[in-house]
């Protein structure tokens, strides 16, 4: 095994712990080490369990070499265990790292699944979906499977890492794509856990502003059906619903009604507005230009990245001095990073001609004349008025290079056309109809070619919203909107 991989995931932390019930019999599961004598691991593991036993490598537990661990504390309903070993048995440790939890975020997880028998097993995964806003909910967040274990069943208690920091503790496997894990933050939450953390001068690395959370949103029209992460780039396939196989359209203009506030005006805007919510929304409805098409596709794009990424809204939709369009800007403070989302939105009647517009523009948008315009427009948006406005506002720091106001670009692409995936909807057909469509979808976006100068410093993300008719819906939204 070489070095690299070792320092990578950690390897030298992480640990096979046995147990023996009452009944005498073994179980088996993944710890890992935060000091020179405390361990953590999930409460499964080790639950009703009449002896503990940790081996520190894959050689000592063939040579049956292990040291004895108590469990000095547990929670049940976090499924976490505090595990005890005499000091000085344990050379090497994971720093906590107390951090937010963003969705497709790319992290790294080790353990001793059984299948593997008593080796290794490092996976290189990414975060599915987060449950930070459902205090109901038992998990903290969900990690997709890798292709390299099949069967996660010895691996409950391994670190989910991010940069070599533990970020949460994989618990459970569900169904054949998910395993459920939780975040170091929500471990944090119980105080008798800080309480021992604090006795054995464990160190927990903060992300700056961990406790913002993005402005509230209203609830979104949009089921993400399909999503296709097996090439590049991902692509989330955004479905309303039929009802006795008729388009939801009435649901979906029903719903984005409540969405045009939030959309059309800024949080600088809606802070400074003097007047009753309803005057509010006839000042949001007023600065909507219900005729323009694409700004249907920005709206779109809005509400899917506000609630599938949690975004953080900065600027709507402008024109630069080139009058080219630009669709919103918004920014996620991501682990330790500010990532700058600068939408490509794209309207058309067929899949076609809306691909290579949303190409054409994805390639303005990474121009640097085109990135200082957007920073430049910046500066006037970043107000005293937003809730961590002193890490925004290095976005619109006119004195830093424009590669140092952020750290990561990330563009996400709302591609939107007529389909009769839609008008001919078949209810058995439906999924894999749209699944193919996907992939044609993809196939047009890597045929037309993005800029390769800058496909290292970007991330995309592209939703594919097949719809039964553009200006039908568009008319019905404007409608919905004067009624």
């Amino acid at each position: 095994m070489s070095t690299k991989v070792i320092e990578e995931f950690n390897i030298d932390s992480i640990y096979i712990v046995e147990t023996l019930s009452q009944k005498k019999e073994k179980g088996r599961g993944t710890c890992f080490s935060i000091s020179d004598n405390l361990i953590l691991t999930a409460y499964h593991v080790v639950e009703n369990s009449t002896s503990i036993n940790v081996y520190l490598s894959s050689d000592d537990f063939a040579e049956g070499n292990s040291i004895e661990a108590v469990c000095i504390y547990s929670n049940p309903q976090i499924d976490i265990a505090i595990l005890k070993v005499a000091n000085g048995k344990i050379s090497s440790s994971i720093e906590l790292y107390r951090t937010a939890i963003n969705i497709d975020s790319k992290v790294k997880s080790c353990g001793y699944p059984i299948e593997k028998e008593h080796y290794h097993a490092p996976i290189n995964v990414e975060i599915t979906n987060t449950f930070s806003h459902m205090t109901s909910k038992q998990w903290s967040f969900e990690v997709s499977q890798s292709n390299t274990v099949s069967q996660y069943k010895g691996m409950s208690g391994a670190p989910v890492m991010y940069d070599g920091r533990c970020i949460g503790i994989l618990q459970v496997q569900q169904g054949e794509n998910t395993l459920y894990s939780l975040s170091t933050d929500d471990l944090l939450k119980d105080q008798l856990v800080i309480e021992i953390f604090e006795s054995a001068c464990i160190q927990i690395i903060d992300q700056e502003g961990i406790e913002y959370k993005a402005p509230l949103h209203p609830a979104s029209p949009f089921n993400y059906c399909i999503h296709c992460t097996n090439d590049v780039p991902s692509i989330k396939g955004i479905d309303i619903g039929f009802t006795f196989k008729q388009w939801n359209m009435t649901y979906f203009t029903e719903t984005v009604y409540n969405w045009i506030i939030d959309y059309s005006l800024s949080h600088k805007e809606r802070a400074n507005f003097n007047g009753n919510p309803r005057s509010l929304f006839k000042y949001a409805r007023k600065n909507y230009p219900a005729s323009d098409l694409n700004v249907l596709g920005d709206l779109c794009l809005h509400i899917a990245i506000r609630e599938s990424y949690s975004t953080i809204p900065i600027m709507n939709r402008i024109f630069d001095q080139n009058d080219k369009t630009f669709s919103c800007t918004h920014a996620i403070l991501n682990f330790d990073n500010i990532e700058l989302w600068i939408g490509a939105s794209s309207v058309s009647t067929n899949i076609e001609e809306a691909v290579n517009k949303a190409v054409d523009n994805v390639n303005y948008i990474v121009s640097l004349q085109s990135l200082q315009t957007r920073l430049y427009a910046l500066t006037s948006e970043i107000d005293s008025s937003w809730p961590h406005k002193e890490k925004l506002k290095r976005l619109a720091d006119s004195n830093l290079p424009i590669d140092e106001r952020f750290d990561k670009i990330v563009i996400p692409i709302f591609i939107m056309h007529n389909s009769e995936l839609i008008t001919d909807y078949d209810k058995q057909k439906f999924l894999d109809s749209f699944e193919a469509k996907i992939h044609e979808c993809r196939e047009m976006i890597k045929k037309k070619g993005i800029n390769q100068g800058v496909i290292g410093l970007i991330d995309l993300k592209v939703f594919y919203f097949p719809v039964s008719s553009i200006s039908q819906l568009n008319d019905a939204l404007i409608e919905e909107l004067n009624s």
